[in-house]
């Protein structure tokens, strides 16, 4: 099984050129065809039957699709810090200043910041499951690409109309400060 799903990736990742990056991602590090093989060929799931393993089938899949160097979490979300900053690390109590693109895996975008006066600020305590634990792997100053699944954004219940039921969300994080430490 293992072979199928080598020759499946290396099969689709030879249909590519060398290393790019796509314009939605041209501050992101990608790697070359065998680096993705390498790192990924574990990861997918044959058969995948839960939302999780689709999730986790569909995110790979787009990885490779756009050759990009990212960790994963032990939950299943996958990110790149594409700038470090010095500052300190948010935790749940803080009220966090940011700046932030959404998209859905295909492009398009449902929320962001971008072009608007202001940042976002919000407690920590009150956002999705997906940014009270991609947060706190950042320090202030830090931007990073995080891809969440669905579960830990809106899950089978979806948000409203803007985002359908069982949908991973791709985010462009610039952490800009911590606000206010809630008590």
């Amino acid at each position: 099984m293992k072979n199928n799903i080598f020759f499946l990736l290396f099969f689709l990742v030879s249909c590519g050129g060398g290393p790019t990056t796509t314009a939605n991602n041209s501050f992101a590090k990608t790697l070359s065809e065998e680096q993705i093989i390498d790192r990924t060929m574990n990861d997918f799931v044959a058969n995948a039957t839960t939302q999780d393993e689709i999730d986790r089938n569909l995110i790979l899949n787009y990885i490779i699709d756009n050759k990009l160097d990212m960790q994963s979490t032990p939950d299943g979300i996958y990110y790149q810090i594409t700038k470090e900053g010095t500052g300190s690390h948010p935790t749940i109590q803080d009220v966090i200043v940011t700046n932030y693109h959404g998209t859905f895996l295909d492009g398009k975008v449902f929320d962001s910041t971008r072009g608007k006066k202001k940042p976002f600020t919000h407690p920590l305590s009150r956002m999705n499951d997906g940014w009270k634990k991609v947060l706190p792997l950042m320090k202030t100053g830090s931007t990073g690409i995080f891809i969440i699944p669905s579960r830990f954004c809106y899950g089978e219940q979806g948000f409203g109309e803007l985002i359908p039921p069982n949908t991973i969300l791709k985010f462009e994080i610039e952490l800009l400060g911590i606000k206010e430490r809630r008590k």
